[in-house]
């Protein structure tokens, strides 16, 4: 498999107990997944999960290829991963992140305004950062009004922008 083929959803922060649980902060909309979740990737290594659960705004899991504290200490600071495929399917209209970095954005009049470079969370609604050389960055609120068509198969979105800018 490739390495774009993977996803992280969390990284593991440290060993957790005496019997091996790691203490994973979770990098995922959906930090459910892990209660129900059987296989996931550490460096590439199919790992089993036995048991999860929450425990303040970490997962505690535990595996059944990780038998003890010692094997634990070792995964400090690694990612979790999962393949595409078995990504949480979003709603029609809703797109992961990382899926939507690089689309070319363009204006209604069909002009380049950058590549969507970085997707920010403030709170209220997402913003969309779109970069171009040479120029500073233009920021889009992920409004309807403001981002009428995102085309992932041909790569593009259309921003119909503030008239300030």
């Amino acid at each position: 498999m490739k390495h774009n083929d993977f996803i992280t959803i969390g990284v593991i922060i440290a060993p957790h107990g005496v019997r091996g649980d790691l203490r994973i902060m979770p990098q995922t909309d959906f930090p459910d997944r892990f209660m129900h979740m059987d296989v996931c990737y550490i460096d590439g290594k199919e790992y089993h999960i036995t048991s999860a659960r929450f425990h303040k705004q970490f997962v505690l899991a535990t595996f059944k290829e990780i038998p003890d504290r010692n094997a634990a200490e070792l995964m400090a600071k690694k990612e979790i991963q999962v393949r595409r495929e078995d990504l949480v399917e979003l709603p029609e209209g809703r797109y992961y992140i990382f899926d939507m970095i690089g689309l070319e954005v363009h204006d209604t009049n069909g002009n380049v305004l950058g590549t969507l470079t970085d997707v920010l969370q403030p709170g209220a609604n997402d913003v969309y950062v779109v970069s171009q050389d040479g120029e500073p960055d233009q920021l889009f609120a992920a409004i309807e009004d403001v981002v009428l068509d995102i085309d992932m198969d041909k790569r593009i979105m259309v921003v119909n922008p503030p008239e300030w800018v």
